[in-house]
């Protein structure tokens, strides 16, 4: 099997094991990998994931850009390497109706042997920015454990 082709079947693996996560589930929130040290966050408008205004709430947004760039990072690991989010920065740039389809696009900034440091910027259908932040992610190599 072509390297290709074995990443292939690893993004697809990631993106049916996302969806076993309750916090994701909850959110209403899906996972796509298009390739190496990028992932993108999909945004449902689950009900359970707003506020009083009916917007998407503010925990929920930052969720998305924590999840898109761990998932960018973990595209560069093994299923049984583990990582931890060690610092979030989000700057909300404005409130997001939850009808709205938004996606966190998330990409690495820097992929190293026990941080990955990356972004992700929360935009709806139009391209129209909503918030955008920062993550650095603590890795632990399974054979390293």
């Amino acid at each position: 099997m072509s390297a290709a082709a074995m990443s292939r079947q690893h993004y697809d693996e990631m993106e049916g094991y996302y969806d076993t996560s309750p916090i994701h589930r909850t959110l209403g929130l899906k996972l796509k990998v298009p390739g190496d040290g990028e992932a993108v966050i999909v945004f449902d408008g689950s009900p359970g994931s707003t506020n009083r205004r009916g917007d998407a709430a503010g925990g929920a947004i930052a969720q998305m850009i924590d999840s898109a760039v761990v998932q960018a990072a973990r595209t560069r690991l093994g299923h049984t390497d583990s990582t931890v989010t060690i610092e979030l920065k989000v700057n909300y740039i404005r409130a997001a109706p939850a009808k709205l389809n938004l996606t966190a696009r998330g990409q690495l900034d820097h992929f190293g042997r026990t941080t990955a440091v990356g972004n992700a910027r929360v935009v709806d259908e139009t391209g129209k920015l909503y918030a955008l932040g920062i993550v650095t992610v603590s890795i632990k190599k399974a054979d390293a454990a």
